[in-house]
């Protein structure tokens, strides 16, 4: 169970001795006869009608509980959904490393999705476009970086084909190139040619197009 304070007895009744309100905003403490406590939202007190001096079954208890973990797991998820643009993957794994259940946890990635603060086709689009402009990506890069970060391959393929054209891979490859040239302009052709190269092929780059920048820049 996570972010839900709680101190109590398993599977036992219990009777509501106070409800009180905590510093921490919009929440407030159930505390029961026998000193057992849970902190949870307001509006779970209102929805679930408590009052001093209510008996709360286990299974009563259980779906409080429950209820304060999907909120919390909601404003997590949201959270860190919002503050900058993941891919479902990433998100789910947030969740669960805070320790969300694994059924909660799909009610949350539900949840985002349906209003639109989650979408791989949207993570992907952006993170291709980024990564082209600004860290000059080759085709094979980027398809390995997108699979670490969890999207399917029906997305990736159709985002690089629809983002990364073979008309626009030539052109981004010079300007990696460039940058990298720029970098080791002290070493000597043969040296320039051997990282160069190697540079290339760790950005993701297709031996054919390698071969065409290497003649381009080291014509004899």
């Amino acid at each position: 169970m996570a972010s839900i304070e709680q101190s109590y007895g398993k599977n036992t009744e219990r009777i509501i001795s106070t409800i009180k309100a905590a510093r921490k905003k919009g929440k407030c403490f159930i505390v029961f006869t026998n000193g057992d406590y849970i902190l949870i939202e307001k509006d779970i007190v209102y929805e679930f009608q408590l009052a001093k001096g209510q008996h709360l079954s286990i299974s009563l208890y259980h779906s409080i509980v429950e209820k304060e973990e999907l909120i919390e797991a909601k404003k997590k998820g949201l959270s860190f959904a919002t503050y900058a643009i993941r891919s479902t993957f990433q998100v789910k794994n947030r969740l669960i490393q805070s320790g969300f259940s694994p059924s909660v946890t799909e009610q949350v990635i539900a949840f985002l999705k349906e209003f639109n603060y989650l979408s791989d086709e949207e993570y992907a689009t952006q993170f291709t476009k980024a990564k082209i402009e600004r860290r000059y990506y080759g085709y094979q890069r980027l398809k390995i970086e997108l699979v670490k970060k969890g999207i399917s391959h029906a997305i990736i393929d159709k985002t690089l084909k629809e983002h990364y054209p073979d008309s626009i891979a030539l052109e981004t490859a010079r300007k990696s190139a460039d940058k990298k040239l720029r970098s080791i302009s002290f070493r000597n052709d043969e040296k320039k040619r051997t990282q160069l190269h190697n540079h290339l092929f760790r950005q993701g780059y297709s031996l054919d197009i390698i071969k065409k920048i290497i003649e381009e820049y080291f014509r004899s």
